[in-house]
């Protein structure tokens, strides 16, 4: 074999192996895409089921089993996927019921509950959102 060929050769090797080592960092960035996605979609969903049942807890939507449910998402599956600040702030929502405060205070937890899981599903999506506690009226059905 001359020099030519074996550059050829070594040329040729390196792209194949340069090939697979370029297949699999792609293969192992499209995986980590995927997971991202479907952690994106399961904080949707939770988020979703949160504030779905958390209307439960208003006067004139009191509702026993959504409640029920709200405290089962809280304690099962937002361990698993809710960001720490909605943790927090549900926990904070429903302490208010067994410290006696008015439902002022209550109203304050969920309109800063429905902000941050707003802004939280909004960065996770590259948008960015402008609505604030302020923007939020809760209104409640007679009794």
């Amino acid at each position: 074999m001359n020099i030519d060929t074996q550059t050829i050769l070594s040329i040729l090797s390196l792209l194949g192996i340069g090939g697979v080592i370029g297949a699999y960092f792609n293969h192992l960035l499209e995986k980590k895409r995927e997971m991202e996605l479907r952690v994106v979609e399961r904080r949707e969903d939770q988020y979703k089921r949160f504030l779905e049942n958390i209307i439960g807890f208003f006067e004139g939507w009191i509702d026993k089993e959504r409640q029920k449910n709200f405290m089962e998402e809280l304690y099962t599956h937002a361990p698993l996927y809710a960001s720490d600040e909605v943790i927090k702030l549900s926990n904070k929502y429903l302490k208010s019921f067994s410290s006696k405060k008015d439902s002022s205070e209550r109203d304050k937890y969920y309109k800063e509950l429905v902000v941050i899981i707003r802004k939280e599903l909004r960065k996770l999506q590259g948008e960015k959102t402008d609505l604030t506690e302020k923007d939020i009226n809760i209104l409640k059905l007679d009794k």
